[in-house]
């Protein structure tokens, strides 16, 4: 071989290895700038081998939690475990999560069904309430003192929903299975039954439960000898016992977890002694249910999802025990800044959203650069991005949701939410949010009442006023509003921070304005105060 061959050779080697070092070069400064953009923000976000991004490309969530969960099978991947609820109403001795509307209480019920399909040995099902027909109970109350009148039914219902589950167990002794098989299939024509079904046919008193007063010969369990079997078909009651006791001992034999939800049981509430009475009967019955199980060391427990205006409407002398010993709040606190817990629970959704683009070690407060402005003009004066959406919010998950909802279908091209856009929503929002409080006074006061409250403030055209002055224009026009008192109008839209207190105070010669909200902190209505219109509602109510 030639010497010229071998510097032929020799070249091409060289050339090879600097076409090699180039290209690793270009490709490191690729990774280097793109990453810079990815975290340090830019006109255009690039990603590092998956194009560009908009925030269409955002999983911010669903107003409803509900249907989150039904319509994206990965929501748990996107659900924020605030103040750790998941694991606090999972403990023995909590089983009722209390907490107002759209505060996160069926995403929170969502994701533990979730988790529970995810191990083989946990039974969980949600019972959903809200097309319930609580007016059928009457025909299936006890004798009780009131409100203990629903009790008994109550428990029948319970004890029907763990029920369908045992049979579902294959770790339930055989002999226990078979039992509520023929049992579920005599009195119910199936295995899996709705809650208005249970109703409907409990109260023709056609009972038949024989086959669970039949003893055992060689029961695993005490208690079965000795029973005397019950041949005659009748109410609910005469089998109620048999029923739990028949449960208890299959769960005695099964090593599974078991539980079992009750949600949207406020659909149907109304600010009358039925519907209170029977929500007063579930929490207690629910509360000794439990009770029983941890004494059983059985691992099974019951929880409620009750919105907390509702609870705190009951009267009875158990529920603040039961409040403090065994009830979950759900609170997001007060801060509108963007250190906020929902800022939080969003961020968490963008970097679940965008988790091959953006590096997993940027910084919450970087990510919320990246996506929102710093602030906003208004009227003049910079206002934080925080602050302004926030404000305009009762400080919960579905209202923030919802409106930066509104700015992905406002701007989905859009790789951040702009300034632009988070004002020119605005108006939709507060559309969504005065029906929001509609729906949340309804069964607090009837729908006349709040029409006529509502259009009150309409009318009045004034963002911040006193007492008389409201009262004088009422006076003048009582004929308008002939449903309202103008006095408890005032104190329920206070209450539900539809209104708010707004005080001046002078310190070293300098004006400060100081306003109180009860979705914020626990206030009570002041009405030697001025009043202030919650800012979210203003643009509904045309109010500028």
């Amino acid at each position: 071989m030639g010497a010229a061959t071998w510097r032929g050779y020799f070249f091409c080697g060289i050339l090879f290895d600097f076409v090699v070092n180039l290209y690793g070069l270009i490709f490191a400064k690729k990774y280097i700038i793109i990453k810079t953009v990815v975290l340090m923000g830019g006109d255009r976000m690039k990603s590092n081998m998956f194009g560009e991004y908009k925030i269409e490309d955002l999983f911010i969530g669903y107003n409803d939690g509900k249907k989150e969960a039904e319509r994206r099978s990965d929501f748990e991947q996107y659900y924020f475990n605030y103040n750790g609820l998941y694991e606090k109403i999972l403990q023995n001795d909590k089983f009722l999560l209390l907490g107002k509307k759209g505060t996160g209480k069926s995403i929170l019920g969502e994701y533990i069904n979730k988790q529970a399909t995810l191990q083989s040995n946990w039974f969980c099902k949600i019972a959903s309430y809200k097309e319930f027909r609580f007016h059928e109970l009457q025909h299936l109350q006890t004798e009780d003192i009131k409100p203990n009148e629903y009790i008994a039914i109550w428990e029948w219902i319970i004890l029907l929903q763990l029920g369908m589950e045992c049979i579902k167990d294959n770790g339930i002794e055989e002999a226990y299975k078979e039992k509520l098989i023929e049992f579920f299939k005599t009195n119910f024509f199936g295995l899996e039954i709705t809650n208005n079904k249970i109703i409907e046919i409990t109260k023709q008193n056609k009972i038949d439960g024989k086959v669970l007063s039949i003893p055992f010969i060689n029961a695993s369990i005490g208690g079965e000898r000795g029973k005397a079997i019950k041949y005659t078909t009748g109410s609910y009651l005469e089998y109620l016992g048999d029923l739990k006791n028949t449960i208890i001992q299959a769960l005695h034999t099964s090593q599974a977890k078991y539980t079992i939800i009750f949600d949207e049981l406020d659909d149907q509430f109304r600010d009358e002694d039925l519907y209170k009475s029977n929500i007063i009967s579930l929490i207690k019955v629910t509360d000794r249910i439990n009770s029983l199980f941890i004494k059983r060391n059985i691992d099974c427990k019951v929880i409620l999802l009750l919105r907390s205006d509702i609870f705190y409407v009951l009267n009875d002398p158990d529920l603040n025990k039961i409040e403090e010993d065994s009830a979950v709040k759900i609170d997001w606190g007060n801060n509108d800044g963007d250190n906020s817990p929902l800022f939080d629970m969003i961020l968490l959704k963008i970097r679940q959203s965008l988790s091959l683009q953006l590096d997993k070690n940027i910084s919450n407060k970087k990510l919320y650069k990246l996506f929102f402005p710093d602030k906003l003009a208004v009227n003049d004066r910079n206002i934080k991005t925080a602050k302004f959406i926030l404000g305009r919010t009762y400080l919960r998950p579905r209202d923030l949701v919802t409106y930066l909802n509104y700015i992905i279908r406002e701007e989905p091209d859009s790789n951040k939410f702009t300034a632009r856009a988070i004002r020119r929503v605005e108006k939709k929002y507060s559309a969504y949010l005065f029906k929001e409080i509609k729906n949340e006074l309804f069964g607090h006061l009837s729908n006349e009442e709040i029409e006529e409250s509502l259009r009150l403030l309409k009318q009045f055209k004034q963002i911040s006023f006193t007492y008389k002055e409201i009262q004088k224009y009422y006076n003048q026009r009582k004929e308008l509003y002939p449903h309202i008192a103008l006095e408890k109008t005032l104190k329920t839209l206070f209450d539900f921070g539809v209104l708010g207190n707004q005080w001046t105070s002078y310190s070293n010669g300098r004006k400060r304005v100081f306003y109180s909200f009860a979705h914020r902190e626990n206030v009570e209505i002041d009405f030697d105060k001025k009043f202030n219109v919650h800012l979210g509602l203003r643009k509904e109510l045309s109010l500028y």
